[in-house]
C-alpha cells in the first residue's frame, strides 16, 4: 500500500515541479492510485505542496509532500503522463512504474544552458519582429535577449532572489539598448527592449493560473496569479527605473 502512495506522490511532485497545472496533478495522481489498487483517493494540491489520502479496504494512508523547487520542463510532464497511461492500461506494475518515475526524476531539471540561451535570443528577436520592428531592431532585440538570459543564468547561480534577478535583468537590457541607440540612432529601442524582456514574461504562470481558475482551484489560481504579477512588477521596475533616470538626465522630466 505504501508503494502506491509513494508512486502517486512522486508522480504529482514531478508534474508540479516542472510546470504542470494543479488539475493535471490531481487527476494523474487519482488515476494512478486507482490503477495501482486503491479503492479511493483524495488529493489536494497547491503550488507549494501535495496532500493525498489513499484507501484500500479499511486501511487509510495519508501523506504530505512539500514542493521546494519549481521550474519548467514539460518533457518530464509528458513522461509522467506516459507512465500514468501505461499503468492504467496494465502495461506497467506499481513497482516498474515507480522505477520509471525515478528515471524521469534523475533527468536534468532544466534544459542545457546553450539551448536556453539560444531560445532566449530567438524568442526575443521573434517578438521584436511580431511587434513590427525593423530588421536592425530585431537583431538588437535578439542580442540583448541573449544578454538577458546570460545575466539570469549568472544571478541564479549566485542564488540571487528571483524577483531581484528579474529587476536587475530589466535594468541591464534597458541600459544596453540605450547605449546602442546612442551609436545606432536608427534602431527602435523601445521595441528592442520589449522584445528582449519577453523571454522573462511569466506566460506559463498566467496560463496555468487561468486554467486553475477555470477548474475552480482558486487557491492555486491566486498563488500563480500573484507570482505572475510579482514577476511582471519586477521586470517593469527595472526597466522603468532606468528610463525614468534617463529622461530626468535629459531634462524631459522635471
Amino acid at each position: 500500500m505504501s508503494d502506491v502512495t509513494d508512486l502517486i506522490l512522486l508522480a504529482g511532485q514531478l508534474i508540479l515541479e516542472n510546470g504542470g497545472e494543479t488539475s493535471r496533478v490531481e487527476e494523474t495522481m487519482m488515476r494512478m492510485a486507482l490503477a495501482g489498487g486503491g479503492n479511493m483517493a483524495d488529493v489536494f494540491v497547491i503550488p507549494q505542496g501535495i496532500f493525498c489520502t489513499v484507501n484500500v479496504g479499511i486501511q487509510t494512508h495519508t501523506r504530505i509532500v512539500r514542493i521546494h523547487n519549481r521550474g519548467l520542463n514539460l518533457a518530464k510532464v509528458l513522461e509522467v503522463n506516459r507512465i500514468s497511461r501505461q499503468l492504467s492500461a496494465g502495461i506497467l506494475t506499481v513497482e516498474t512504474a515507480y522505477n520509471e518515475l525515478l528515471k524521469v526524476d534523475g533527468l536534468p531539471r532544466r534544459y542545457p544552458t546553450g539551448i536556453r540561451l539560444l531560445a532566449g535570443a530567438i524568442g526575443s528577436a521573434s517578438f521584436g519582429y511580431l511587434l513590427g520592428a525593423h530588421i536592425e531592431s530585431v537583431f538588437v532585440a535578439g542580442v540583448t535577449g541573449l544578454l538577458v538570459m546570460l545575466v539570469m543564468e549568472f544571478l541564479q547561480k549566485q542564488e540571487v532572489l528571483y524577483f531581484m534577478a528579474l529587476a536587475i535583468a530589466g535594468v541591464m537590457t534597458t541600459v544596453v539598448n540605450l547605449a546602442i541607440k546612442q551609436y545606432w540612432p536608427g534602431i527602435e529601442f523601445d521595441l528592442a527592449i520589449i522584445g528582449s524582456i519577453m523571454s522573462l514574461v511569466p506566460g506559463l504562470a498566467i496560463t496555468t493560473s487561468v486554467r486553475d481558475a477555470l477548474f475552480e482551484d482558486l487557491i492555486s489560481a491566486l498563488i500563480r496569479g500573484a507570482e505572475a504579477f510579482g514577476v511582471a512588477l519586477s521586470i517593469a521596475s527595472g526597466v522603468g527605473a532606468v528610463l525614468t533616470f534617463y529622461l530626468w538626465i535629459g531634462g524631459i522630466l522635471p
